[in-house]
């Protein structure tokens, strides 16, 4: 049986049960017994709903501080190539995870290429 049936026939159930016949054992259960465990099964749907709702508020929170983060690293990068005591090629930009210009002239950046493209048929 879906969890999700569960819930709203649960309901539909003690709406009905306590409507017309409250004080009768059906199955062994009691009307109150019954909706004791429905009303733990809304409680917890509740409890989950607020903790989803936090948990998307801190993502929320969390992307904001990540944008913020972006951005100043962004002017961190830009403000060293700017910077007269560093510049584009300083050791500092190497330390950081950025490309130094003296390794963009040097072709360090590309070794990723293929120096000798196969050549002949594909057949």
């Amino acid at each position: 049986m879906s969890y999700y049936y569960s819930v709203p026939k649960g309901n539909q159930i003690s709406i009905g049960w306590e409507d017309e016949a409250k004080d009768t054992v059906f199955g062994g259960i009691s009307w109150s017994g019954h909706f004791a465990d429905v009303s733990a099964c809304r409680e917890s749907d509740a409890r989950i709903e607020e903790l989803e709702s936090q948990l998307n508020g801190e993502r929320a929170t969390r992307d904001q501080y990540r944008t913020q983060l972006a951005e100043s690293n962004r002017k961190v990068h830009y403000g060293v190539l700017a910077h007269p005591e560093h510049g584009d090629d300083c050791s500092l930009l190497a330390r950081m995870g950025y490309t130094r210009r003296s390794d963009y002239n040097s072709g360090l950046t590309r070794s990723g290429l293929i120096s000798n493209p196969p050549t002949g048929s594909q057949n």
